[in-house]
């Protein structure tokens, strides 16, 4: 998965996406990162850990600066 690919069973009501997942398989953060949009409208980027539970590992404003995020602090 070299693109952002949206998680259709997270769209809200509308159906909207407001997930989405890219695959990485980064040695720390693991094989997926996702873009999640929260209860706030912001955009929280997120890792699964070894034990099955996400991390956020930071929250932004936009999609766009969530991917700009990734892209600038996750090598992969």
């Amino acid at each position: 998965m070299d693109k952002w690919q949206i998680v259709h069973d997270c769209d809200g009501e509308n159906g909207e996406p407001t997930c989405w997942a890219k695959e990485i398989n980064h040695p720390d953060y693991g094989r997926f990162v996702w873009i999640t949009e929260n209860t706030n409208g912001k955009f929280d980027v997120e890792i699964c850990k070894e034990d099955g539970t996400f991390r956020i590992l930071v929250t932004c404003k936009n999609l766009a600066s969530a991917k700009r995020w990734i892209s600038m602090n996750i090598n992969y």
